[in-house]
């Protein structure tokens, strides 16, 4: 009986995908795109394309499935972001329903406890409802800040030594490396010994300011690096030159103020955070410094 895996491709799907063929499992992707998942097909993958709001492909897709991992993609340019991932959280909870899958991991968010005020990690708490009313067994993996949102700065520190975001310096994130998020899904997908609905907040060892995050990129860089604040409204025209919807736009610049304000880690949390390997210098020497020499 396959796990079947949604967002192969991604940061953490792919990693997850390696480590689940690394385990002699039978794995079934389910992707938008054949060609970005073409190397797992070689190593005994099975590729299903569609659409995960599609309740009909998804049902399809996780026929005699032994367990399901569910990330819900950020649809940069719906019209409607979060009405965009509900409708993949219905389909998923559908799919479950109606396949009678035994075990769910679930990625979500930090903060989606709070249902409101966040941008798309609002739409993480719809995703997870669903979830919840279609599956016996279901782990709700929670993470901080992913460490290689910085990879989408790579030509600015490049360029200009820079990281500019709409957020003080002075904010402090819990910063997570997407393969740990990996490894962690990996354990729970790959043990039939668990049950019952968990929570499960990820982070890694640290917890950083942007200013700081600067420092340990420059330290390892070997050059001056900055955090720069912009404003809102220059973030607005960016991620609008970007192509990202209103939807996206309004959504992302609310998860911002979120972060700034503390808002994003203001909720009761239902579990003790689980504290991963990998720390932020290390990403950075390893990770951040070949991206941008590259």
């Amino acid at each position: 009986m396959p796990i079947v895996v949604t967002a192969p491709a991604g940061n953490i799907g792919s990693k997850l995908v390696g480590r689940l063929l690394d385990a002699g499992r039978s794995v079934t992707l389910l992707t938008r795109n054949r060609a970005k998942v073409e190397r797992f097909k070689a190593h005994g993958a099975k590729v299903e394309v569609g659409d995960l709001r599609d309740k009909r492909f998804v049902a399809q897709a996780t026929q005699g499935a032994s367990a399901l991992f569910w990330l819900t993609p950020t649809d940069l340019a719906a019209s409607d972001v979060q009405r965009r991932q509900r409708e993949m959280g219905e389909a998923a909870a559908d799919a479950i329903r109606t396949n009678r899958i035994g075990r769910v991991v679930n990625v979500s968010s930090m903060g989606a406890e709070l249902g409101r005020g966040a941008g798309p990690v609002d739409g993480l708490f719809d995703v997870e409802k669903a979830i919840d009313s279609a599956a016996e067994s279901v782990a709700h993996l929670r993470p901080g800040f992913f460490m290689e949102n910085f990879l989408g700065h790579v030509q600015s520190l490049r360029q200009e030594g820079a990281v500019y975001l709409p957020i003080s310096g002075k904010t402090r994130v819990p910063l997570i490396a997407t393969r740990d998020i990996a490894r962690v899904a990996a354990d729970r997908l790959l043990d039939a010994g668990w049950s019952g609905r968990t929570v499960t907040p990820l982070q890694g060892p640290d917890t950083l300011s942007f200013d700081e995050a600067a420092e340990t990129m420059s330290a390892a860089l070997g050059w001056p690096l900055k955090h720069v604040q912009v404003p809102y409204e220059r973030a607005r025209e960016a991620m609008k030159g970007m192509g990202m919807s209103d939807s996206a736009v309004r959504g992302f610049l609310e998860l911002y103020h979120a972060l700034e304000t503390g808002y994003l880690y203001s909720g009761k949390p239902e579990a003790e955070k689980v504290i991963t390997e990998t720390t932020f210098e290390q990403f950075a020497r390893e990770v951040i410094k070949p991206a941008v020499q590259s």
